[in-house]
């Protein structure tokens, strides 16, 4: 027999707060953000100078003339409120989405077209781990499944029961103990990615058990209880089955009872006019007979006497 009692959490995560600043001016650079987080990047704004910037070393994000001349690629800018990039050199691209992600190469050339300076910044846009959701299933009393799952990229997990280390996604390290862990790579649910890793425990372990989730740009954790496997699974099926199976005919019984009751009250239609004809023809009758008999005692009493 198995039972099962599941922790829910809320699936969607919420959009991260905050910026995501990247700085060309250390000429290499690895960044990461989440989506919906405003992205910025800081450009070298020198006068008579042209900036050209590149994703991917296919599209042309960004080139700013050594006259303040800008064309901005629509697909990846805000076209508008620009006028930072002119002044402090702050181009803004709006809320970081998956498109953002890839290698952005900074060029910038003097008023010659000579190259200046040549800078190289990797991004990696992420959509944040939601909460855990936890799960815990008995499959006998000496053993026990539990699991972890959490939507978002790049999931990594931690459980741990009472501060001891169960099992780590990341290097994938496993407590030297007699359990073992499943680890399932992340898969599409409704457009969201999500990961999930089950560890097989003994049935009588108990105490606080945690996952720990998180990626590069989030982080979240859920705890429960474990209680010894033997409190739910202590019927047989045999007798789960007979418990079940007089219930139903218990419940059958009842029901045959009321039904009889029912129909042994079922009220007699009457018709008070008809009732009251009937008891009227009965007591012409009587009378009648008894009107006769008296006269037929008169009439031999006449006919004795001289």
């Amino acid at each position: 027999m198995t039972f099962i009692y599941i922790i829910t959490t809320l699936a969607t995560a919420a959009l991260a707060k905050g910026s995501i600043e990247c700085n060309f001016s250390a000429g290499v650079g690895q960044y990461f953000g989440a989506v919906g987080q405003l992205l910025l990047f800081h450009l070298p704004n020198k006068i008579n100078t042209e900036i050209k910037l590149t994703k991917d070393d296919k599209y042309l994000i960004l080139r700013k003339d050594k006259n303040q001349k800008l064309d901005l690629n629509e697909d990846y800018a805000v076209l508008q409120n620009q006028s930072d990039l002119l002044a402090s050199g702050t181009f803004n691209l709006g809320n970081a989405k998956k498109k953002h992600s890839g290698y952005y190469n900074m060029e910038e050339f003097d008023s010659k077209g000579v190259l200046l300076k040549k800078s190289k910044v990797h991004l990696e846009i992420q959509a944040p781990v939601s909460e855990p959701a936890m799960s815990q299933i008995c499959l006998s009393p000496e053993q026990r499944e539990v699991s972890c799952s959490s939507e978002g990229e790049g999931a990594e997990f931690i459980l741990s029961l009472d501060g001891q280390l169960l099992v780590q996604t990341i290097n994938h390290t496993l407590s030297p103990s007699n359990w073992t862990a499943r680890i399932k790579s992340p898969a599409k649910q409704d457009g969201f990615s999500v990961s999930n890793i089950t560890v097989s425990l003994h049935g009588e372990l108990t105490g606080s058990l945690m996952c720990n989730v998180w990626n590069n740009v989030s982080q979240h954790e859920t705890i429960i209880h474990l209680d010894d496997c033997k409190v739910f699974v202590s019927f047989s099926p045999v007798v789960t089955v007979a418990v079940i199976a007089g219930v139903v005919i218990l419940l059958l019984l009842v029901a045959l009872c009321l039904g009889i009751k029912k129909f042994n009250k079922k009220p007699r239609t009457t018709n008070p006019k008809r009732d009251n004809c009937e008891s009227e023809v009965v007591y012409t009758d009587v009378r009648v007979m008894r009107n006769m008999k008296k006269t037929t005692r008169n009439s031999r009493h006449n006919v004795t006497q001289p």
